[in-house]
C-alpha cells in the first residue's frame, strides 16, 4: 500500500470517527429524558367543635350542652319564659392551614314548641358580650399568620318575653303543658376559606 493511500485510510478513519462521535452526542440529546414528581404539601382544613372534627361529620347535636343557671324565681337547667342561659362552641384551628371566615347562625327549630327562645348575644374567650341583631348571626374573619389555635365562642340565649316574641301567654303555657314540650335551637356553622 502506498504512502498517498495510507493516509486516505487513517484520514477516513479520523472523518468516520469524528463523524460517528458528532452523530452520537447529537442523537444522544433527542433520546436525553427526566421525570420525576413534584412534592407540594396540600393545606390542611380540619377545624373541630367541641372535640368533633367537622371534616367527616355535620352534625354537631350531641356536642351542644346548654346551661340554664336559674335564679330566685327560676329552677336551674329548665327553660321557661324569661329565662336566660348559654351554651360553648369551643372551636380549635390547630389543623387549619389557610385563612377563613366563620358564620354562626342560631334560629329556633322548626320542631321547636318555643319559637321565643333566641341567641341574644356572644362573647369570645370570655371576653366583652357582643349583641346580636335579629339576624341572630355572628360572623369572624381568621387570619392564618395570626390565628389562634383554639377560640371558645359563647352563645347566650333567652326566651324572651317582650314586643318581639312571637309567642302570647297562651302559647307559652301551651308549650309547658304538651304532653312533649320541647324547646330547640337550630345551631349553623358555616366555614369558608378566605
Amino acid at each position: 500500500m502506498n504512502v498517498s493511500k495510507k493516509i486516505f485510510f487513517v484520514l477516513g478513519c479520523i472523518i468516520l470517527s469524528i463523524t460517528l462521535i458528532i452523530s452520537i452526542q447529537t442523537y444522544a440529546k433527542y433520546l436525553t429524558a427526566a421525570s420525576g414528581d413534584g412534592n407540594v404539601s396540600i393545606a390542611r382544613w380540619n377545624i373541630s367543635v367541641n372535640n368533633l372534627s367537622i371534616k367527616n361529620t355535620s352534625d354537631i347535636s350531641s356536642t351542644i350542652q346548654p346551661f340554664f343557671p336559674g335564679n330566685e324565681n327560676m329552677a336551674p337547667e329548665i327553660v321557661a319564659p324569661n329565662a336566660e342561659g348559654y351554651f360553648d362552641l369551643n372551636l380549635d384551628f390547630t389543623k387549619v392551614d389557610v385563612s377563613f371566615e366563620y358564620s354562626i347562625t342560631v334560629v329556633p327549630s322548626a320542631q321547636s314548641l318555643v319559637k321565643d327562645l333566641v341567641a341574644t348575644g356572644y362573647s369570645i374567650d370570655d371576653g366583652e358580650v357582643i349583641n346580636l341583631d335579629d339576624t341572630h348571626k355572628l360572623t369572624q374573619n381568621i387570619n392564618f399568620t395570626t390565628k389562634p389555635e383554639t377560640q371558645k365562642v359563647r352563645i347566650f340565649i333567652k326566651w324572651i318575653e317582650d314586643s318581639n316574641s312571637q309567642m302570647d301567654n297562651v302559647e307559652d303555657t301551651q308549650a309547658a303543658i304538651s304532653s312533649n314540650p320541647i324547646a330547640l335551637l337550630n345551631v349553623a356553622l358555616n366555614f369558608k376559606q378566605t
